[in-house]
């Protein structure tokens, strides 16, 4: 890997150690073994078609140096302190949140796979208070490349599963392949199929973490009030931040679509369905149906890397987010330290998580579908915004015309995608 792309490397990977969490691992296997292969094409489409809001909101960063919360609240239509669009971001929170009550349950279900006699609330508060310890002790660097080890080890993993299918009784065909990138919408498993689209790939919850990480990064750390930019530096910064965002939606993507055919093809035909205190155990059968017993164990360390870096990255983002929304409603913002924020920020986020894990323990799986639904319905609004913020850039550091292109496209498409779930969620007489 050459110096430069290392060097633009780093955000997205932390992005990608959270999106392939519980809800590849449970949702996208959960939609293949409730539909089998024909919604292919919806777990691609979510997978690609948001990356250009990512970039959108990344490219904000870099030309002004704004977090997520501050670029929001760049949008007309205060309501209060804050602009209509920075509030939306509560019930954003509230998603996550259930969805890291499932995440947690997918990590403490793993270990429980390595060895049934551990109590599952005791595992999740030693998960849940060590992570706290770590993140509070560790900054962007350790962060960083805890993700990539982490993003390595279920890639590897993933491409291993899907090779070895194909010597199986289980294995894919190019006919199966083209069916499954048929537009068809599913007859059943709607409820999966829109948690599907909201957390596949970058979601919703990922897009509003870019900008935080790549501040951290340092991305605008060049940006000084006053001091007139270096166009060839920041148009830099964004091919480097080009790089970073593909080389991530190629191995979340790749990964993704590997556990959903992994559900399709092995849980499909047994109609089995990932849920309650099985839910790990069910997904395994993916991984020990195809490669014999032996692999069990391997799976079991696999779903706990895959869970867990979802638990420790998405943690240590909305402990940021947390912080950030707390400066905006600061009197005085520029007194506020968001930082030392963290430090009660976390614990107290550890403790809403327990809490969840304890009182849905039951049904983990409805915890990450419910909050994926929400990411979906949320989708266009921070779209939207996205648009309205990026009407007053200065027009040398403009996209070129096939991109606004796409990204008109894309906010288009997830408006129809939101739109669409929300008339299949509700009540039909």
């Amino acid at each position: 890997m050459s110096q430069k792309l290392r060097h633009s490397l780093g955000p997205s990977i932390i992005i990608a150690a959270a999106v392939v969490g519980t809800g590849e691992l449970v949702i996208a296997p959960r939609l293949g073994a409730t539909v089998g292969l024909s919604a292919l094409w919806l777990i691609i489409l979510g997978c690609v078609i948001k990356v250009f809001i990512q970039e959108e909101i990344g490219r904000h960063t870099i030309l002004t140096g704004d977090s997520t919360l501050a670029a929001l609240n760049r949008v007309p239509g205060r309501i209060g302190p804050m602009s209509w669009a920075a509030w939306c971001w509560l019930p954003l929170l509230f998603a996550g949140t259930l969805s890291m009550g499932g995440v947690l349950a997918g990590a403490v279900q793993s270990i429980q796979l390595l060895s049934p006699s551990f109590t599952g609330w005791l595992v999740a508060g030693v998960i849940t208070v060590t992570t706290a310890a770590v993140l509070i002790a560790g900054r962007y660097g350790f962060i960083e490349s805890a993700s990539g080890l982490m993003v390595a080890g279920f890639t590897a993993m993933t491409v291993v599963a899907l090779v070895l299918l194909q010597g199986t009784e289980f294995k894919v065909t190019p006919d199966q392949i083209l069916t499954g990138l048929q537009f068809q919408l599913p007859e059943h498993g709607f409820a999966d199929a829109v948690a599907v689209f909201g957390v596949t790939g970058i979601g919703t919850s990922e897009i509003a973490f870019y900008a935080y990480w790549c501040l951290e990064k340092g991305y605008a750390k060049d940006l000084q009030p006053g001091v007139p930019r270096d166009p060839a530096l920041v148009a830099a910064k964004i091919r480097g931040m080009r790089v970073d965002i593909s080389v991530a939606l190629l191995v979340y993507t790749f990964s993704t679509i590997a556990f959903f055919i992994l559900g399709a093809t092995i849980l499909h035909g047994a109609k089995e369905i990932p849920k309650g205190l099985d839910m790990i155990r069910t997904v395994s059968q993916m991984y020990t149906r195809t490669f014999g017993d032996w692999v069990f164990y391997v799976f079991a360390v696999g779903a706990f890397i895959v869970c867990y870096s979802t638990f420790f990255v998405a943690m240590a983002t909305w402990a940021r987010m947390i912080a950030d929304n707390l400066r905006l409603l600061s009197r005085d913002g520029t007194k506020y330290n968001p930082k030392r924020a963290l430090n009660w920020i976390i614990p107290a986020l550890s403790v809403v998580y327990l809490v969840l894990f304890v009182s849905f323990r039951q049904t983990p799986q409805w915890l990450v579908v419910s909050g994926g639904a929400i990411q979906t319905l949320l989708l266009p609004v921070f779209a939207i915004a996205v648009l309205i913020i990026r009407r007053k850039r200065p027009a040398e550091f403009r996209p070129p015309r096939w991109y606004d292109v796409l990204l008109y496209l894309s906010v288009v498409i997830i408006t129809l995608g939101a739109l669409y779930s929300l008339w299949g969620l509700l009540p039909k007489r």
